[in-house]
């Protein structure tokens, strides 16, 4: 599932297509970076919680996948907590 967040109130339905374990790829970059941000926090805590995994895909724009899908990347890995945007920004720019 591919969903761009407009608002705040659309946080809940994207953690709760986490909590049903499937992978979700969220574009944040139509919100504030404070919002993204908690966007993020709510959305990687979900993930974290089901043992699945919060990965970066672009400057605002996470997958979360759940434990039983495989991701290989040539990206490092980032913490299984909730990711801070502003430092993904900043580390993504120096990837080639």
């Amino acid at each position: 599932m591919v969903k761009t967040v407009y608002s705040m109130q659309e946080t809940r339905q994207a953690l709760e297509l986490v909590q049903e374990r499937k992978t979700v790829v969220l574009i944040l970059d139509k919100l504030p970076l404070d919002q993204a941000q908690r966007v993020a926090d709510w959305v990687a805590g979900g993930a974290y919680a089901t043992d699945g995994q919060t990965l970066w895909v672009g400057k605002r724009t996470l997958m979360f996948v759940p434990n039983q899908v495989s991701v290989k990347s040539s990206r490092p890995p980032i913490s299984p907590f909730a990711p801070n945007l502003k430092t993904c920004t900043e580390h993504l720019t120096s990837i080639s």
